[in-house]
Order: structure tokens, then C-alpha cells, then sequence
């Protein structure tokens, strides 16, 4: 569909005043009325941009430790032997890529 400036279609409803009523000339008033509207929706609406509070850095380090403390706590209601501790420390050596006495089945879906 070609793009049109709302004066442009203006002036061709006009022009399709003065014709009879045809199948045609309906459907295409109909078609110049529908495009009217979104064109002047699009340029009465403008974009709003809502500034979302700044999150500081403590609060991110905040959050990051709150996610991994209950992710590790997770892990530690199915190994309960084992301290929290300990825990953080085989999860850092699965970042690392290395070895852990915990399977990966844990890792992937610690829920119960």
C-alpha cells in the first residue's frame, strides 16, 4: 500500500464527493476514510519516554547475591550435608567449567 500525507487524501475525498454512488467508489471512500484515521492517529500520538528510576550499584550487587543465595539454597534443601560455603564454592568451579561432586541434573533444575 502506498504511503500517503493526510492532505493528499484529504483532497481525493473531496474529489470523490461529487461521483455516484458506485460498488467502487464506495470501497475506495471507505479505504481513504480508514487511511485518514490512522494518519491522523499517527501524527496526533506522540511517543512518551518514562525514565524507570536508576538502579545503583549497590543495589545491582544487591540483587545479583539475593539470586544466587536462593539459588544456592535451592541446592542445599537436596545436599543438606554440605555448607553454604561449600556450595558457592562448587558452583564457581562449574562456572569455571570444572569438576563438582554436585551433577549437572542439580545444577540445571536444583527444585525439588
Amino acid at each position: 500500500m502506498v504511503s500517503f500525507d493526510v492532505n493528499k487524501v484529504r483532497e481525493q475525498l473531496e474529489s470523490l464527493k461529487n461521483l455516484p454512488n458506485i460498488k467502487e467508489v464506495i470501497a475506495l471512500r471507505k479505504r481513504l476514510n480508514r487511511e485518514l484515521e490512522i494518519l491522523s492517529i499517527k501524527d496526533e500520538s506522540k511517543i512518551e519516554i518514562t525514565e524507570f528510576p536508576k538502579i545503583t550499584r549497590a543495589q545491582k550487587i544487591s540483587r545479583t547475591l539475593k539470586k544466587r543465595f536462593r539459588f544456592l539454597r535451592l541446592i542445599r534443601n537436596q545436599f543438606p550435608e554440605m555448607s553454604i560455603r561449600e556450595l558457592n564454592k562448587q558452583l564457581t568451579r562449574r562456572q569455571k567449567g570444572l569438576d563438582t561432586d554436585i551433577p549437572d541434573v542439580v545444577w540445571q533444575n536444583p527444585s525439588p
